[in-house]
Order: C-alpha cells, then structure tokens, then sequence
C-alpha cells in the first residue's frame, strides 16, 4: 500500500477502524468467491497427490472456468 493510500485512510475520520481493515485492495476476481474457493481444493489436493501443478497449468484452468460460467475477464 503505498504511503499516500495509508494517509488517506488515516484521514477519513467517516470509517471506522473495523471498516477500514476489511478493505479488499487489488484486483478484483473474475471468478465468483466459491467456484475460486473450489479451484483453490483442487489445488491443493492436485499438490497433496504429488502430482503439483504449474502456474500456467492454474491460469488455463482458470481462464477455462471464466469462459464455461460466462464471467466477464480481461483475458485475451
């Protein structure tokens, strides 16, 4: 977070501290939190099995997942 963001939000005497930590920095997803929680499991128990995946092998899958739900993306 840069230093300027951080002033900002010291600032704003409209929020509370509790509002503020839950502030979702970034990008946002382009899948819905519980089909990105369900690629997350599949993951991890790709990487329990010992048979890991690489990260262009979760970008596929991912990008896979946005077209077949209709997601919008910014994916080329």
């Amino acid at each position: 977070m840069s230093r300027g963001t951080l002033e900002r939000y010291v600032k704003d005497t409209s929020r509370s501290p509790e509002e503020l930590i839950i502030v979702h920095l970034g990008r946002r997803s382009v899948l819905p939190s519980g089909l990105e929680n369900k690629l997350l499991e599949y993951c991890i128990i790709m990487d329990q099995t010992h048979y890991g995946l690489r990260r262009q092998d979760q970008k596929r899958m991912g990008l896979q997942l946005a077209f077949r739900n209709g997601s919008k993306h910014p994916f080329n």
